[in-house]
């Protein structure tokens, strides 16, 4: 992991080295190091697109399977052991991996472990001169450092919002509506609302730095669910006609 730190840490610097290179004066409100988080999340969240785009792909081909499961739900409703197998089967023959959407959730959390690193240790990962790190500044509208906790909790709230958001888009997705059962649908609507809640508390004693990037993954991925789910819906449309 703290490999990890040190690419994710140089490629900040990197980022912001460029942004303070290329624009002539620094914005009053918003920081170039506040930028530079921002921009630098969006480009990870691009880096690994090809993972979310085989999920995508994963959640089509399960728009696919969509009409022949209800087909075996409703033949073995009462028979869930021999349900499990034909679906089981149903998956292979197809070529379906049910797990392929907790890949992009891995990544997600390993780069957010890795940024948290960063962001409690700037001069080890990043930001090698601690001088240079500590005259810079670090605002963020209202915050006036990132590298603070951000005492007014209104950010964390932002957080917690942001990641209830993520959680709805992506349980509106009819692929993976279709492979739950009811205990599985019942666990993810109380985890939409624990993982929003945990995440405020959380936040509350995190650097205002790691929210930020939070926040702004949350809400490329929420852009982004919306348009698997629409890809998703059409699929769906398509194989019902």
């Amino acid at each position: 992991m703290s490999a990890i730190s040190r690419v994710l840490g140089m490629f900040l610097k990197f980022v912001y080295d460029t942004i303070a290179a290329v624009f002539p004066s620094e914005p009053e409100n918003i920081s170039f190091f506040a930028i530079s988080i921002i921009i630098a999340t969006i480009i990870i969240k691009l880096a690994v697109l090809p993972v979310n785009i085989s999920m995508m792909r994963n959640q089509r081909k399960m728009a696919e399977l969509q009409p022949e499961l209800e087909k075996l739900q409703k033949k073995y409703k009462n028979d869930p052991q021999t349900l499990a197998m034909k679906q089981q089967k149903l998956y292979k023959d197809a070529n379906y991996n049910v797990f392929a959407g907790c890949l992009p959730m891995i990544v997600q959390m390993v780069v957010l472990i890795a940024f948290y690193r960063v962001f409690m240790e700037p001069a080890k990962y990043a930001f090698t001169d601690a001088t240079f790190f500590n005259s810079i500044n670090k605002n963020f509208f209202y915050i006036s450092s990132l590298e603070s906790v951000d005492k007014t909790m209104i950010l964390a709230g932002i957080a917690g919002i942001t990641t209830f958001l993520t959680s709805f888009v992506t349980m509106k997705n009819p692929a993976s509506q279709a492979t739950q059962t009811q205990q599985t649908k019942s666990m993810q609507s109380t985890m939409m609302i624990v993982m929003p809640l945990l995440i405020f508390w959380m936040g509350r004693n995190f650097q205002a730095g790691l929210l930020l990037y939070w926040v702004v993954g949350n809400l490329f991925s929420v852009v982004q669910q919306l348009i698997t789910n629409k890809m998703v819906s059409s699929k769906v449309a398509e194989e019902v006609k």
